[in-house]
């Protein structure tokens, strides 16, 4: 049973306004204000883990050859990846 059946059922249908606190500072607020000392503030980042390696170590997602031998192309609108040419053998 859902809990909109069961205020449904036990406001006999006429909808009933908040309570005057609520009201004034929003559903949101008040929740985030009523659950606030049991839960605490949000946890932000993971402080005490070493930072990810730099992006030019990585290799490419695409043709797995590493970042740093790619061009990063910004001048237009769209920023373009061009992968490096495969050595012809």
């Amino acid at each position: 049973m859902s809990t909109l059946t069961v205020m449904a059922r036990n406001t006999g249908g006429a909808e009933r306004q908040p309570r005057p606190r609520i009201r004034e500072v929003g559903f949101t607020n008040w929740l985030n204000a009523t659950l606030f000392p049991w839960i605490g503030p949000p946890p932000v980042g993971p402080y005490d883990e070493e930072p990810l390696p730099p992006s030019s170590a990585s290799a490419c997602p695409v043709c797995g050859a590493p970042m740093s031998e790619h061009v990063v192309d910004r001048s237009g609108p769209r920023t373009m990846l061009h992968c490096p040419r495969a050595a012809a053998s």
